[in-house]
């Protein structure tokens, strides 16, 4: 066996240790394998475990699939390769040969860097080569530190990311037409007001993926046309819709050459993509082309009119929203109760730093995107400008600016004292007096570098998550989900759409309707639930009912019992209230469908806890009519059922039993 110098590694195997020299500089004197006869004869390998020895000892099998490997020693399947590594002093040698000790992504990679031309290529051209669409595979290959070893070994020169200025140190470009031909644009040097919570690497805007120069130079300057229109964080996302069709056309082809026909070759290519992908990447693709071909302030090269046609472009799914369950809102809501008494005692909460439980309980009651929570304003030097307003009337207001909103409009949020939010701003004013005023904007959730981050905020919900179960499992809140679940509450409540779309600061009633369609899905799944609750209810109880048939006491809660005149038929009824005597079979029931008042009704003391949580309910529904004239009718049925009811309960009390063809009779009397 030969030996190189560099430090080794010893693998003890049944008593021997197995020197594996490893040398980081030198690709072709580094071992990565042993011989296959020594390895075969340290052990008594299974004859399995020896077919695959055996062909690990051929290079080209080094980075091969689990499935390749097994075909070659003579298997079908898999099975076999894993049933060997279960052993793990296999496991030990296939480790130490660094078979298969890549993910496939890293396994198609250093097959395309097995060429020396591809190794000169940046890494979103060595992730087509391996055919990935962006460069995904290769910014997690390279998290790997043996990754890097091997592309270092190979000679890859590999791009360090830079890194990025914060949004406190980047500066507005002084010279904007220099900073508009370069290929990575910063969007914060080009516009002054964008979204602050986000990282910087949100704003950095890279053309050189693209590889024809007259397209970049197409799509550079269109950008430039949207530069007073969109929002700071619509370029990068926009410039992600194109990548996956305009990767797809051939590298001659720019917007003065592209026809039809090349469209058509591409879509098949879309299909492989999933619906929402295909759907954004042609919309963007038909909006861009519409532009050039439409707009009079357009100089450069007009594509066809008619390029992209709506049959072209899949429907988007419509996903709709994802409230928090109302199990884990049952855990939430006692955390954050805890919490703000904690901080109203100036005492250090449970867990997380006061500045997240305070904007959790904002998120909480007002039901604001993240974005609008973490640029509320704080009142400036003259006490003006703050995000709370109260009204003539008293009434507190939460006013969002329009800068840095979605929507791009002024919003105004009710809110109440006893939510707790006017504290929690009033508290985190306090704390903010001390950092510096960032960006001049007065900002209400400002930290030491710079806003409020939602990675930053999201971390600490994952840090909370353990104290949230659901199904067995920690329930992890994405910020979003706060403004899902007080839509979708205020619907089921009864307020109406139109309300609800003011309150959100949606911009059309359709973005509203989808949490109707929550409510709706909801309702469906609560009134199943009831009616198999009631099913099984009325299921046991007949069951227990006609198990007591032989037993002649009359407590039986059903059965042939004995009665003064031959037997009688008791049945359970299904609300628990007693037992029905009636047999249908012989003539109609005399009180359908209101069995309480029934002369067939029986009952005893086992139903009397029935009877009384039934008087509490109605004695609650009278009073909540009694306040609205309008269900006077309403209120008057409901009067005389508890009325009933207290009567029954009256009766079994002091006699024991109701039966209700003597004292119904008797009631009517009184």
């Amino acid at each position: 066996m030969k030996i190189v110098s560099g430090p080794t590694t010893a693998i003890k195997k049944r008593g021997q240790n197995v020197l594996h020299n490893f040398q980081e500089n030198s690709h072709e004197n580094r071992i990565t394998s042993l011989p296959t006869q020594r390895i075969i004869a340290e052990g008594p390998w299974t004859p399995t475990q020896q077919h695959l020895l055996e062909v690990l000892q051929c290079k080209e099998y080094r980075l091969a699939s689990i499935a390749q490997i097994c075909k070659a020693a003579g298997y079908s399947g898999n099975m076999a390769w894993y049933q060997a590594m279960k052993d793990p002093h296999f496991a030990e040698v296939v480790q130490v040969q660094g078979v298969l000790s890549w993910s496939r992504p890293q396994r198609r990679l250093l097959e395309v860097l097995q060429n020396p031309e591809n190794r000169t290529k940046s890494g979103l051209q060595i992730c087509r080569e391996a055919g990935y669409k962006d460069q995904v595979a290769w910014t997690r290959a390279v998290k790997d530190e043996r990754f890097v070893a091997e592309l270092e070994a190979l000679g890859v020169s590999r791009r360090r990311r830079s890194v990025r200025a914060s949004h406190l140190e980047v500066t507005a470009a002084t010279t904007i037409e220099e900073e508009l031909k370069k290929d990575v644009w910063d969007i914060r040097r080009l516009k002054r007001d964008y979204p602050k919570h986000v990282p910087p690497s949100t704003y950095i805007v890279d053309f050189t993926w693209i590889v024809n120069p007259l397209l970049r130079e197409q799509v550079k300057r269109y950008y430039r046309h949207q530069l007073p229109r969109w929002n700071g964080s619509t370029f990068q996302g926009f410039l992600h819709k194109l990548m996956p069709l305009l990767t797809e056309l051939p590298p001659e082809v720019h917007m003065g050459t592209i026809t039809r026909s090349h469209i058509e070759a591409l879509l098949p290519a879309m299909g492989l993509l999933s619906a929402y992908q295909a759907n954004r990447s042609l919309e963007a693709m038909r909006t861009m082309t519409n532009y050039m071909t439409t707009s009079p302030s357009w100089t450069g090269p007009r594509p066809s009119r008619f390029l992209i046609w709506k049959e072209d472009i899949p429907k988007r799914p419509q996903t709709l929203p994802r409230p928090i369950p109302p199990s884990v809102l049952d855990q939430l809501d006692p955390l954050l109760e805890k919490a703000k008494n904690a901080l109203k005692e100036h005492e250090e909460p449970f867990l997380l730093a006061p500045i997240y439980w305070d904007a959790l309980l904002i998120l909480r009651h007002t039901g604001m995107r993240f974005e609008d929570l973490a640029h509320l304003k704080a009142p400036d030097e003259h006490g003006r400008n703050g995000c709370l307003d109260q009204d003539s009337d008293g009434y507190w207001w939460l006013r969002i600016d329009h800068t840095n909103t979605k929507m791009g409009k002024d919003h105004r949020i009710p809110t109440r004292t006893s939510d707790g939010v006017i504290d929690a701003i009033r508290r985190q004013y306090e704390r903010s007096k001390h950092i510096p005023n960032h960006f001049g904007g007065y900002y209400l959730f400002r930290v030491e570098h710079g806003l409020l981050s939602y990675i930053t905020f999201a971390a600490a919900l994952r840090r909370l998550a353990p104290s949230l179960q659901y199904e067995g499992h920690s329930y992890f809140i994405a910020p979003h989900q706060f403004r899902h679940t007080l839509a979708t509450d205020m619907i089921e409540q009864g307020v109406d759409i139109y309300t609800v779309k003011e309150f959100l600061g949606h911009g059309s009633l359709a973005m509203t309707e989808r949490y109707v369609k929550v409510y709706l899905s909801s309702l469906k799944a609560k009134y199943d639930a009831y009616r198999v609750k009631k099913q099984q209810t009325y299921a046991t109880e007949m069951m227990a009912g006609q198990i007591q048939i032989t037993q002649p006491e009359s407590e039986a809660d059903g059965g042939w019992v004995d009665n003064k005149v031959g037997k009688l038929y008791v049945s359970p009824l299904p609300d628990g209230i007693g037992n029905c005597v009636h047999l249908p079979m012989h003539d109609g029931c005399p009180d359908s469908p209101h069995c309480p008042t029934c002369p067939k009704l029986r009952a005893n003391k086992r139903h009397l806890p029935v009877w009384e949580s039934k008087a509490t309910n109605l004695l609650i529904t009278v009073e909540a009519l009694r306040a609205n004239p309008a269900y006077a009718r309403a209120r008057q049925k409901h009067e005389q059922e508890l009325t009933h009811a207290e009567k029954v309960i009256k009766t079994i009390k002091e006699e024991g039993f109701w039966d209700g063809r003597i004292h119904n009779s008797k009631a009517n009397e009184k």
